[in-house]
């Protein structure tokens, strides 16, 4: 899940249309206590319905929701706009991001959970995993309910609960799957007029599979690396029909920085990308302590060239390197930051323009599906 983004309360509902906020409470906290004169939604009466003790639980609901929602406004605008097209929902071009974002949380939660599933896939820091399961993909009922019953009692049998939310899409050739999962209880203290009480919760994680049917690859943004080979291993069998695809010994091999090294790479790039920079580069060296050298600077190449470091780009395996593309559309120069760490993992499928370095990739034989 992404990390949250600052928000500022009194801003956001402002933002936040009077009859949609005042919805939000009705659906999401009925049975709260609410303060007086509740009509007007100004910044003082959210914090007195935060300050009642007895609304220690739904305080904390409603600080993820207003967080959520922030979030995707502020990184996510054009994903709002692309659930309410996808779902074919009615919408005020005129209405701020905050309250068509908050009108879907309420009344589309399929088309939010839609919405939210690409700003994670394209703002979560972590890289995705990327694997070569090649065939068929079905995503009708019976499949899915088995997908759904494997992952559940995976997180149940970790004691992170039995809460696990599963929901699918498709678009473009491409299947996406957005589950949500509980983690390890937490307690967290809080004051009860002079006394200390406490409230025990279950975080919530969300993790992303999106399958692309064209070239037959399934790409995995995971809490951790266990629940990684978890979805592939149920993905495999519940929605392929093939076990064996989760131990194919090609399964990972998606990515090499051996072009890097045998001097085959063309850091001249093509007539839309216009120069390639290595920014940063780890090296496993060969020796009894198999030690590991990470190099950072504006240009690792000229770095190694000029400085006596007494090895170059060929020594020993290159097990990371940070890219910086500059490429050339419509006249202006545009900057594209990404690594790639063998041989399944890259966050290049998240930036801009990730057809073109794609593709480029592809030619020089670091892509190699």
């Amino acid at each position: 899940m992404p990390k949250h983004r600052g928000m500022t309360l009194e801003i956001f509902i402002k933002a936040v249309d009077s009859t949609v906020m005042t919805e939000y409470f009705s659906k999401r906290h009925p049975g709260a206590r609410m303060p007086q004169h509740f009509t007007t939604m100004l910044k003082e009466h959210i914090d007195e319905f935060i300050s009642y003790p007895e609304n220690v639980q739904a305080a904390g609901v409603l600080e993820e929701d207003f967080k959520r929602i922030n979030d995707i406004c502020q990184k996510g605008k054009n994903h709002v706009v692309r659930a309410y097209k996808h779902f074919s929902i009615p919408r005020n071009d005129r209405t701020s991001p905050e309250t068509l974002a908050m009108n879907l949380y309420i009344n589309h939660p399929k088309a939010f959970d839609y919405a939210f599933a690409w700003y994670c896939y394209y703002n979560t820091p972590s890289k995705l995993s990327h694997h070569q399961m090649p065939g068929r993909i079905s995503l009708a009922a019976d499949r899915m309910d088995k997908f759904r019953k494997e992952i559940r009692d995976w997180f149940s049998d970790l004691a992170k609960g039995k809460e696990c939310i599963v929901t699918h899409y498709k678009e473009d050739g491409v299947a996406v799957i957005l589950i949500k999962h509980g983690s390890y209880i937490r307690t967290v203290p809080y004051w009860e007029g002079d006394k200390v009480d406490f409230h025990s919760f279950r975080p919530a994680s969300e993790d992303i599979l999106l399958y692309d049917k064209t070239n037959g690859v399934l790409s995995i943004k995971a809490t951790l690396p266990k629940d990684r080979e978890q979805y592939i291993k149920s993905f495999g069998k519940c929605l392929m029909g093939d076990e064996s695809l989760a131990t194919r010994p090609d399964r990972d091999s998606v990515f090499t920085l051996k072009p890097l090294q045998d001097g085959s790479f063309n850091w001249n790039g093509n007539k839309d990308i216009k120069r390639i920079i290595l920014t940063k580069a780890k090296f496993q060296l060969p020796g009894a302590t198999e030690p590991v050298v990470s190099i950072s600077s504006d240009n690792v190449r000229k770095t190694l060239e000029e400085e006596d470091f007494g090895f170059g780009l060929d020594a020993g395996e290159l097990t990371y390197a940070r890219f910086r593309f500059f490429l050339e559309i419509d006249g202006k120069t545009k900057k594209v930051s990404f690594a790639i760490i063998p041989p399944d993992a890259s966050n290049h499928s998240q930036k801009k323009y990730a057809e073109i370095i794609g593709a480029y990739l592809e030619e020089q034989g670091v892509k190699l599906i």
